[in-house]
């Protein structure tokens, strides 16, 4: 068994705390909670040491200590597991979960696609077949020779070509066909208050999954102290991704396990 030092039971401690009661902790305070008994006057030491390191910090000079965002960034990076996906069965309740934790939640369906066929209607539209949904184009014929050399690549493929060599109305109708696919979409009002340009509209629309790439996400896509939780889900017995987003001091491992205690 490994052994945890003190220094690492304190930073622990504070930030169980502060995700509990979103309140600076002193150390006394902290004393009488730990289940390992340690004295305030050496925890005073170690509240000292992990401000040294940038692990904690106080927002005001007689305060209590509470954790900092890059480390409840490296706190999530550890505490999160994936391994699962969740299964979600009313979505009342989670309306209900995510406006109480608030955090911003995305649901939409996940089904892998691939591009099957191409067809011409008499040069005027083109029209792209998937496994289960189609889009319509207006007719070029440069766009046809180019996409029949592409018949066999998934519809998230598909959209990156069509961003990088500049195929506008292409990448617009893949867009406008995943937002049909949104099954839940919750507190948009939170994704306001993390973003404060333009940004914010990527992270309203399913596409925003591919600038995320792992199952989480931090600055520099988020600004510092907000995080992007990405994972599959069943939802409503159909196989989906969610995306989550919020404050990096929300308790995610709460919120997810009223999820699945919910199932």
């Amino acid at each position: 068994m490994i052994k945890t030092s003190k220094r690492d039971l304190i930073l622990q401690s504070i930030i169980k705390a502060y995700l509990n009661d979103n309140s600076p902790i002193g150390s006394s305070e902290l004393c009488s909670r730990m289940s390992v008994a340690i004295p305030a006057s050496t925890i005073r030491v170690y509240f000292k040491k992990l401000s040294d390191e940038g692990a904690i910090t106080q927002l005001h000079i007689s305060g209590g200590r509470i954790p900092t965002a890059s480390t409840m960034n490296a706190y999530w990076q550890t505490h999160l597991s994936f391994d699962k996906g969740l299964e979600i069965s009313d979505e009342y309740f989670l309306k209900e979960l995510a406006r109480d934790f608030e955090i911003y939640c995305m649901i939409y369906g996940n089904k892998y696609q691939i591009l099957e066929e191409i067809l011409n209607l008499n040069d005027r539209f083109l029209v792209l077949n998937f496994s289960s949904d189609e889009i319509a184009l207006k007719f070029d014929r440069r766009v046809e020779k180019f996409l029949n050399n592409l018949l066999g690549i998934s519809l998230d493929r598909l959209e990156e070509i069509a961003s990088q060599v500049g195929l506008n109305e292409l990448k617009n109708r893949i867009k406008e066909l995943k937002r049909t696919k949104i099954y839940f979409q919750e507190n948009e009002k939170i994704v306001f208050s993390m973003f404060k340009d333009e940004r914010f509209k990527m992270i309203l629309d399913p596409g925003f999954e591919r600038l995320m790439g792992s199952n989480l996400a931090f600055s520099p896509l988020f600004d510092d102290g907000y995080i992007g939780i990405k994972q599959d889900v069943k939802y409503l017995g159909d196989e989906a991704k969610m995306i989550c987003a919020g404050s990096v001091y929300t308790d995610y491992e709460k919120f997810f396990n009223y999820i699945k205690d919910a199932a």
